[in-house]
C-alpha cells in the first residue's frame, strides 16, 4: 500500500487519544473494582469485538498462529503491563503515570542492545540516561498525590509495556498478522485474569458497566487504528505522535479529578521526551547512511 502518511498520523492521534481514554475508564472504576478486575472486563469486552470482527470478515485463518508460543509469551506479558497500567492509574494522577511511562521507548533502547544486540551509539546511551533523570525530576517531592507505590506500578508498567511487549511484538510482526496478534492477547488476557475475577471479584454495577464496556472498545480500537496507521507511515513519522498523550491525560485528569500537574512534571515530561525524539532521529540517521553505504 502507497504510503498516505497523513491519514496514518490522523490515526495514530486517534490511537493515542483512545489509549489515554481507555486508561481513564479503568481509572473511574478503580474505587469500585480493583484494576485486575478492571483488565478482565477489558478483556471480555475486546475479545467479542476481534471475534466478531474477524468472523465478520469471513477471515477465519486469522484464528490460526504458526507462533503459539510466542503468542501465549506475548499474551501474559501484555496483561502483566495491562494490569500494570490499570494499577498505576489507579494509585496516582493520570498525567503523572502517563509522564513516566514515556520511558518505556528509553527501556526499548535498552532491551534492543542487550537482547537483539542492535548497535547503540554513545549519543542514544546518552539520550538514554538523560531521559531517566526526566523521570527522577517527576518522582521527586513535589507535593502531588505521587506514592511509592504508584511509581513502582508505573516503572513495571513501562519496563514490560514499552520494553518486553515492544520487543515481542517487533518479533511476532515479522510473521503475523495484527489482528491475530490483538486476538490472542485478548484471549490470553480473558483466560489469565478469569480465576481472580471470578473468585474476588464482583460483577458490574449499572454504575461501572457502561465504563468498563467503553475500556474495553476503547482498548481494541486503539490497536485496531494504530495498526492502520503503520500501514500508511512510517515508524519514524508516527512514533513522536505517542507523545500527544500527556494532552489527554492532563485534560482528562483536570475535567474529571481536578488534577493538574506540578512543574517538575511537566519538566520531567519534557526531557523523556526530548530524549526518546532524539534517540528516533539517531536512528532514522543511522538507516538513511546504511542505505547510502549500500547504494555504493
Amino acid at each position: 500500500m502507497n504510503d498516505r502518511p497523513i491519514r496514518g498520523m490522523v490515526l495514530m492521534t486517534l490511537s493515542v487519544f483512545l489509549i489515554i481514554a481507555m486508561n481513564m475508564f479503568a481509572k473511574l472504576v478503580a474505587d469500585q473494582h480493583l484494576f485486575i478486575e478492571a483488565v478482565f472486563y477489558r478483556n471480555v469486552v475486546a475479545l467479542l469485538t476481534i471475534t466478531l470482527l474477524i468472523t465478520g470478515q469471513r477471515k477465519f485463518h486469522l484464528f490460526k498462529t504458526d507462533r503459539l508460543k510466542g503468542q501465549i509469551l506475548r499474551g501474559f506479558a501484555g496483561t502483566l503491563g495491562m494490569s500494570c497500567v490499570f494499577w498505576a492509574y489507579s494509585l496516582m494522577p493520570m498525567a503523572e503515570v502517563t509522564a513516566i511511562m514515556f520511558t518505556g521507548g528509553l527501556i526499548t533502547t535498552i532491551m534492543s542492545a542487550v537482547i537483539l544486540k542492535e548497535q547503540v551509539g554513545p549519543y542514544r546511551w546518552a539520550a538514554v540516561i538523560l531521559g531517566f533523570l526526566g523521570a527522577f525530576i517527576i518522582v521527586s517531592p513535589s507535593g502531588t498525590a505521587i506514592t511509592p507505590m504508584g511509581i513502582t506500578a508505573a516503572f513495571l508498567a513501562a519496563f514490560i509495556g514499552g520494553g518486553v511487549v515492544s520487543i515481542m511484538l517487533r518479533s511476532l510482526g515479522k510473521t503475523e498478522n495484527a489482528q491475530t496478534t490483538v486476538f490472542y492477547f485478548m484471549l490470553i488476557g480473558t483466560v489469565s485474569t478469569a480465576p481472580f475475577a471470578f473468585h474476588y471479584g464482583h460483577l458490574p454495577t449499572a454504575e461501572t458497566l457502561p465504563y468498563l464496556i467503553a475500556c474495553g472498545l476503547t482498548g481494541v480500537t486503539s490497536l485496531l487504528t494504530k495498526t492502520q496507521a503503520y500501514r500508511y507511515a512510517e515508524a519514524s513519522l508516527l512514533s513522536p505522535i505517542m507523545y500527544t498523550g500527556i494532552i489527554w491525560a492532563t485534560l482528562f485528569g483536570w475535567l474529571i479529578w481536578s488534577d493538574w500537574p506540578t512543574p517538575n512534571i511537566w519538566i520531567g515530561a519534557l526531557v523523556i521526551i526530548g530524549s526518546n525524539l532524539f534517540i528516533l532521529w539517531r536512528e532514522k540517521q543511522k538507516k538513511i547512511s546504511r542505505e547510502q553505504t549500500a547504494d555504493l
